[in-house]
This record gives C-alpha cells, sequence and structure tokens, in this order.
C-alpha cells in the first residue's frame, strides 16, 4: 500500500506542474493593452470643433498597424494625417473647421503583446445629436489589412478564444506528461520482473 502511495506521488506532482504551467500561460493571454482615456471622451459634447482627437493607452502600442478614422454620419473621414504614435498616446490632427455634428472615432492599433485591439468612440459637435448607424461604413486600414473595425464584443470574444485555445494546448501538455509518466513506470516494471 505504501509503495502505491510513492508511485502516485511523482504523478500528483507531474499533474500540479502542468495545471502551474496552463494557468500562468493564460493569464498573460489576457492581458493586452488597453484604452485608458480619449480627447473628446466617449460621449462628450463639445462647443466647438477640436483640433485632433488624442487615445491614451495603458502601455506604449506598436507604431505599425495604428489606425483611426474620425467619421461623421456619411462616413466621411475627417482625420487630417495619419496617427502619431508616442508613448502609448495616439493622436491625429483634424480638418479645420469640422462641422457641427455627430461623429465616431474609429481606432485599431497594435499591443505589444502583437495583438490589434479596437473600438469606437462617439462624441458629438456644436449640440448636434450623437452618430447612429445600424453598420461600420469605414474600417481603419493599414496596407495589409482591409477588414472591418471588429467591435469590442468580437474583440472579447476572440481574446476568449485565445485563451481556450492556451487552455487546451496546455491540457493536452499534461495529458502527455501523465502519458510519458505512465509508460516510463511501466517499462521500469516491467524491467524489474524480467531480472
Amino acid at each position: 500500500m505504501s509503495s502505491s502511495r510513492f508511485r502516485l506521488r511523482p504523478l500528483l506532482l507531474a499533474v500540479t506542474l502542468a495545471a502551474a504551467a496552463v494557468l500562468a500561460t493564460a493569464a498573460p493571454a489576457a492581458a493586452h493593452d488597453e484604452l485608458l482615456g480619449s480627447t473628446p471622451a466617449s460621449g462628450e459634447a463639445l462647443g466647438s470643433a477640436p483640433t485632433e482627437v488624442t487615445l491614451t493607452f495603458s502601455a506604449d502600442v506598436l507604431t505599425i498597424g495604428a489606425a483611426v478614422i474620425v467619421a461623421d454620419g456619411e462616413g466621411k473621414d475627417w482625420a487630417a494625417a495619419a496617427p502619431a504614435v508616442d508613448n502609448g498616446v495616439v493622436s491625429v490632427p483634424l480638418v479645420p473647421a469640422l462641422p457641427a455634428g455627430g461623429y465616431e472615432i474609429r481606432w485599431r492599433v497594435v499591443s505589444q503583446d502583437g495583438h490589434p485591439i479596437s473600438g469606437l468612440i462617439p462624441f458629438t459637435v456644436g449640440g448636434a445629436a450623437p452618430l447612429t448607424r445600424t453598420s461600420v461604413a469605414a474600417s481603419p486600414t493599414d496596407a495589409t489589412d482591409t477588414t472591418a473595425t471588429p467591435t469590442p464584443q468580437d474583440q472579447s470574444a476572440r481574446e476568449d478564444q485565445g485563451i481556450i485555445r492556451i487552455l487546451l494546448v496546455g491540457a493536452g501538455g499534461a495529458i502527455i506528461a501523465v502519458a510519458a509518466y505512465a509508460a516510463f513506470h511501466l517499462l521500469r516494471r516491467k524491467k524489474g520482473t524480467s531480472q
């Protein structure tokens, strides 16, 4: 009885180490950079037109892949230049004399872990009604990516799928570790009985 208890200890240790490895790799996967704030803020009603929009992130995002569109109800982009990225702040100058109306900042950046993150920030100028839409008419793009901007729900679903994928890979690793231990133990037992 005591010998079977000693045999189980290495197996339990292998399973515990495999589970710890899965949890350690799953935690960083969910820790993408995130938007901390913007100017204009989401839902802000401005009396006069801004000259630029800024987005502040939790860490410095990558310059490659950064895209910002400031769209009106017709889908026209009022950004006057490509976004500038500096220490986690993305800024875009706007076309002068932005007319009164509802607008939406449609942004996408690549976080330091290589994952794209995106979102929408509505605001109004000159007492206008907020922008209402049934679908995204335009999307931030770069030279290699022409896909539509994912909604926050789509982004959350992608992150959940990434975590599930990591858990499945970790579970597969744990199964392989247990199988290897069992094979090693079986071969050792056969070797002991043959002597």
